[in-house]
This record gives C-alpha cells, sequence and structure tokens, in this order.
C-alpha cells in the first residue's frame, strides 16, 4: 500500500526495473495488471494506475538514480522510442554513456507521434525523457540513418555497439482499388501529424478502418478536430477485436460509430478523390493462427458507405530502406529484424536490435523490456562475456497460489477520474486523470498478496 509521504520511495521501487513510470502508469492498462491474478473476488488491482499516482505526486526528475561509475566505452542507438530509452536508461546506470539517434524532430518514437494527446500528455513525456537525459544519455534528433549516417559509420567511429529500435512507423495498406485516391491516408501517418502539430486536414465524413488501438487512437483524434461523422470499419465481431475494451467504449461515448463484421472491397473515387467506400459483409469461420475466428466475406452482401475520407488503421512495419546495406543484420519474412530472442544480437558483432523493428507492433512495456535486456547484453559484449548465459527464459509451469482468505471482501476495482464528455469536444485535454490519493490508497487496499511469491512468473513475462 501506498501510504502519504512514500511517493518518492514508491517511484524509487518502480524506477530500479523500468523509466517512464508516468507514461506507462497511463498506457500500459494490461501487462502487469495482467499479472495480478484474476480470481472470484473482481477485477485485478489497478497496478498502473498506482505507478501513475505516485509519479503524479512526486517529479520522478527528482528520484536520485544509482549509476556505477563511467566507462569510457560509448554506444549508439538508433531510435528514441520505449526500446530506445530503455536501453539508454539502463547503460547509463551500468556506466555506459550512449547517444540516441532519432529521425524525427522531437524524441519519444511512437509515445510521441502514435498516442494522442489526450492520453499521453507530451509534458509527461518531456518530462520522464529528461530524466534519461540527465543521467547522461544525448539525444540528436532530425538524425535518421541513410546517407549521412550510417551503422558502418558509427561502428568505424566512437562507438563500440550500435542498438536499432527504430520501431514499426510503417503503416500496411488495404490492397484494394481506389487506395491511391486523394483523401486515404494512413493510420499511423495522420496521428504523427497531429501530435507534431496539432492539427490535420480531415473530411465530414470519416471511415477508419481496423479494429486495434490505432484505429480507436484516430477515431477519437477525429472526432477532437471536427468531424461530423466518425466510422470505424471492423471485419470481426466486439469480441474479437485487439482494441483494449475501455478504448472502444470512450470512443463509442465520443461519438464514434463502429461497423463489425464488415471489410472494404473497393474505395469509390470522384474526379481522384474519395467519395465512399464500398463493404461486404463478413462472417466468422474457424479460427485463424492468431487464434480468432476467421472473416469470409458473404456472397452478395454489398454496399456502399458514403464517406469523403478513409484512414486505413489495419497494421504497422518497421520501415527497412534504412538497413538495405546493414551487412550482417537479417530480417524475417515479416520484415522484423532477425536477432537472437534471449541477448537480441545480430550475425554482426556489435549489432543488436529490439522493440517492434524485433517483434512488430507490440505493447511499449515489450519494448522498454526489450531495451534492458539489450543493454545487459551490450555491457556483457563490451566486457568480453557470454551474453546468453544464465538468460534462457522463464517458464511458469505448475504455478501454486497462495489460497484466498475465508471470508474475503469482495470489493469491485475503483473507477478513475475523467474528463466530462462535454470538456473534450474540440481539444486533446487528457482524459483519464487518475486517482487521488485517497481512492489510490483504497484500491492497493485491494491487494490479496496472492503472488508473494506464487512462482508464476507472470510479473515476469509482464514487465521483465
Amino acid at each position: 500500500m501506498v501510504k502519504q509521504g512514500k511517493y518518492e520511495e514508491a517511484l524509487k521501487i518502480i524506477m530500479e526495473d523500468l523509466p517512464l513510470p508516468g507514461v506507462l502508469g497511463r498506457i500500459c492498462p494490461h501487462g502487469c495488471e495482467d499479472a495480478c491474478r484474476r480470481s472470484e473476488v473482481e477485477a485485478p488491482v489497478a497496478i498502473c494506475k498506482l505507478k501513475r499516482l505516485a509519479a503524479d505526486q512526486f517529479d520522478p526528475r527528482k528520484v536520485k538514480i544509482e549509476c556505477l561509475p563511467a566507462r569510457k566505452e560509448k554506444v549508439a542507438i538508433i531510435g528514441s522510442g520505449p526500446a530506445g530509452l530503455s536501453a539508454a536508461y539502463h547503460l547509463a546506470r551500468r556506466g555506459i554513456k550512449s547517444t540516441i539517434f532519432e529521425a524525427l524532430p522531437l524524441p519519444g518514437g511512437m509515445l510521441r507521434v502514435g498516442i494522442p494527446d489526450h492520453r499521453l500528455p507530451p509534458s509527461v513525456l518531456d518530462q520522464e525523457i529528461e530524466v534519461i537525459t540527465n543521467l547522461g544519455v544525448e539525444i540528436k534528433t532530425n538524425t535518421p540513418l541513410g546517407p549521412d549516417l550510417s551503422v558502418d559509420d558509427l561502428l568505424d567511429g566512437d562507438y563500440k555497439a550500435v542498438y536499432l529500435a527504430t520501431g514499426a512507423h510503417k503503416g500496411i495498406e488495404l490492397g484494394v482499388p481506389g487506395e491511391g485516391a486523394e483523401g486515404v491516408r494512413q493510420g499511423v501517418d495522420f496521428l504523427k501529424e497531429v501530435n507534431l502539430t496539432g492539427r490535420a486536414d480531415i473530411g465530414k465524413k470519416v471511415a477508419i478502418i481496423g479494429g486495434g488501438n490505432v484505429a480507436i487512437d484516430v477515431s477519437r483524434s477525429v472526432i477532437r478536430l471536427g468531424a461530423e461523422e466518425v466510422t470505424i470499419v471492423y471485419r470481426r465481431t466486439r469480441s474479437e477485436m485487439p482494441a483494449w475494451e475501455e478504448e472502444i467504449h470512450a470512443a463509442e461515448e465520443e461519438g464514434v460509430k463502429i461497423i463489425y463484421l464488415s471489410a472494404p472491397q473497393e474505395i469509390v473515387v470522384k474526379e481522384g478523390r474519395v467519395s465512399g467506400v464500398r463493404c461486404i459483409r463478413m462472417e466468422l469461420s474457424e479460427p485463424d493462427s492468431s487464434g480468432r475466428k476467421r472473416p469470409v466475406p458473404i456472397p452478395g452482401s454489398e454496399y456502399d458507405l458514403e464517406v469523403d475520407q478513409i484512414i486505413p488503421a489495419i497494421g504497422q512495419r518497421a520501415d527497412l530502406s534504412a538497413f538495405e546495406d546493414v551487412t550482417g543484420l537479417n530480417f524475417s519474412r515479416w520484415g522484423t529484424a532477425d536477432v537472437d530472442t534471449v541477448t537480441y544480437a545480430a550475425e554482426r558483432k556489435g549489432v543488436f536490435a529490439g522493440g517492434d523493428l524485433q517483434t512488430g507492433p507490440w505493447i511499449a512495456i515489450g519494448a522498454i523490456a526489450a531495451g534492458k535486456e539489450a543493454a545487459e547484453s551490450i555491457v556483457r559484449y563490451l566486457d568480453g562475456e557470454d551474453m546468453a548465459e544464465g538468460r534462457k527464459p522463464m517458464g511458469n509451469e505448475n504455478p501454486v497460489y497462495r489460497p484466498i482468505p475465508e471470508g474475503q471482501l469482495v470489493q469491485a476495482r475503483l473507477k478513475q477520474n475523467e474528463l466530462p464528455l462535454k470538456e473534450r469536444i474540440g481539444n486533446f485535454n487528457e482524459v483519464e486523470l487518475g486517482f487521488d490519493e485517497e481512492s489510490g490508497q483504497k484500491e492497493a487496499e485491494r491487494c490479496l498478496n496472492c503472488g508473494y511469491c506464487s512462482e508464476c512468473y507472470q510479473c515476469v513475462e509482464a514487465c521483465l
């Protein structure tokens, strides 16, 4: 339980392993909470919101981060997203200074350009990046890999190792006729423009194609920018939708409509511009490789949806154009970096890769964990040690849980404060406002301590 006056101590504990506590307290509603045992006594403890409470009550920049004495070696990190920032943080704690090279004008990667301000205020991100730069990490923005900066240049120069963490910033196309028309815009590109400039051109009637968190983020952003009608078209049902339920609910509250079991067949174009989207109804068949039921078209069920802007948000991948000339770095048929899954090392000595570049699009805490593990590998590489020794992934076979005490009081999970609907119109003010101190303490008291320690290793799985 977090007691009044103890927020600094709580942050110290959190930041022993994880940077960006306030960021993760806003955008990581699963992960560590999935590690909290779900039981008949109600939903898991809102662990991330409690982390946020600590971060909001005490400035993380004032937390003293213990670092080992400085070493002479330097490491280059490509990308200032969660994987790159995490690697820089953990290297600094081991006494190794790094330089982060970022292609965008501001640091943060997808934390900066992929998550709207109403979910993650940029001031919070800036403050927690400052925690990392205060440790001696240098960030060079507007500095992409390319003709003027290559992995060879870095390794032949001042850097003894290179960690590639460029993320997955390239949207996947729908692959339907008419996609090149004016009025079609990739979701990741749309969010990038909105997050960097605060605006973007939008239509009156907008259709977003997809069912993940990017589709939801786009829809809620379009609403805030003044679109009259916003519709999400998703090929499966709500239960298969990969977006978080709380985000789906928030989008609907704000006026977004969702059409389920429907997929685009063609973009209707008039005079070179979008005038609609032709869709077909779907039905669910046997599960596919993702474990979800496979959607199949229903013949003769086509219909037209009248819109003047279409924003695909069906997935992302890494832009590999900057890596074409990097020797000893291979990629899978899915376009992800082919590196050792334990050490994150590439075939070429001194080159490592992680985050979405290695896994494909995933959650921020996964990228942060990858950065931490890559930092461990880089330290061992510089010291000439075995990078894999003792680092085989732990399993969770035969977990043993502590029993729930008899007569345990059933307590529903507390709801955090939220910005009223009428105050969200026309702005990107933060919607989820977190717990106040009293609510945070009540929520913490719900903990059953059933993982002390049940050896299920779900905490490791969630946060490493």
